[in-house]
């Protein structure tokens, strides 16, 4: 995967690309990256932050990271979910599959992003 495509407009695009991290409200994140965070120490320095993963710039998100980062330990949380296309469900079913969370060492969200995207391709790989 790689960045949002910066190319100019009528040059087509190839293969998937992921928005920058977009901060959100804690409330948006899943329970379960909650309760990961929950039990840490500094819980309350964690932000959080979603992704958005396309593989049409014109079309809706496919997939999202969500991720909760702390600045100051450098650590961060994150889960995957592929998401359904608008129209196949209900709107608040949404998601397909979701990762179990995935802790990574990191000094930004947008790295934190790419390490926990190696991490689930080192899994698949196993």
């Amino acid at each position: 995967m790689m960045s949002v495509d910066s190319r100019p407009t009528g040059e087509p695009s190839t293969g998937q690309f992921w928005s920058p991290p977009i901060p959100v409200d804690d409330v948006e994140l899943s329970p379960t990256l909650l309760r990961q965070i929950s039990f840490c120490d500094d819980r309350r320095g964690y932000r959080a932050y979603v992704v958005q993963v396309f593989a049409d710039p014109a079309g809706p998100p496919e997939a999202v990271f969500e991720l909760a980062f702390n600045h100051r330990s450098k650590r961060a949380c994150a889960i995957f979910e592929a998401v359904r296309a608008p129209g196949l469900c209900g709107p608040s079913d949404r998601v397909v599959a979701a990762t179990d969370p995935i802790w990574v060492v990191a000094n930004s969200p947008r790295t934190a992003i790419d390490a926990a995207f190696q991490a689930l391709v080192d899994r698949c790989s196993d």
